[in-house]
């Protein structure tokens, strides 16, 4: 965190190279342990099974081409884990360390229109099955919802549908936000992989939409 602090104040090509020794002895151990997180999740989740570190996580390299943000590095270090690492459009785990934005979080992030269409479709046709899953105490003592939503309802969705909540969201994100010393111990990987596992069934039931 100390080292991300500094980039974030120093976002820039020089300072970064002069600190690039610092950010490899980083990025090493950082991979050690996302490789170990894997391992952990996929004793519960298959589609996990079999994914790569270097699939996983990203780069300290910014695209920065189209964003008006010229900004070269990300401040974090993230990973994906779900089926595909983080190309996936599938609803998967994503671990986030950035000061003051620590993030465990699940779901699907922007999904395509055709693939939004049938998780509002998914909801409406399973709602007991799907408040099940997301009103467990195991979820509801963790996260909490982080997503975009629409002002008003979807055509052909009634403007009092009883799951209004849940159809105007464009995206299907549950958070829990850490702070920093969560991770000041030796097991943090197995603290995260832990904490992640309630979110397995919002997986099964979001991934409906793609069998």
């Amino acid at each position: 965190m100390a080292f991300l602090r500094q980039l974030q104040a120093n976002n820039d090509r020089p300072w970064f190279k002069a600190h690039k020794d610092e950010y490899d002895a980083l990025r090493q151990p950082w991979e050690q342990d996302m490789e170990r997180l894997i391992g952990l999740v996929a004793d519960y989740d298959d589609n996990v099974h079999g994914l790569g570190v270097k699939e996983c996580v990203y780069r300290i390299y910014r695209d920065i081409r189209f964003s008006p943000n010229k900004a070269p590095y990300k401040n974090y270090f993230a990973g994906v884990l779900g089926k595909g690492g983080r190309h996936t459009v599938t609803s998967c785990y994503y671990v986030h360390l950035q000061p003051d934005n620590i993030m465990l979080c699940g779901g699907i992030w922007w999904p395509q229109r055709d693939i939004l269409a049938r998780l509002r479709g998914l909801i409406d046709a399973e709602p007991d099955e799907f408040l099940k899953i997301v009103n467990n105490s195991d979820i509801t003592s963790r996260y909490h919802w982080q997503s975009d939503t629409l002002k008003t309802m979807p055509r052909d969705y009634p403007k009092d549908h009883p799951l209004a909540q849940y159809i105007k969201m464009k995206e299907y994100i549950l958070v829990m936000n850490p702070t920093e010393d969560y991770f000041d111990c030796d097991d943090w990987v197995e603290r995260v992989a832990a904490d992640l596992r309630p979110l397995k069934p919002l997986h099964d039931f979001l991934n409906y939409v793609f069998d």
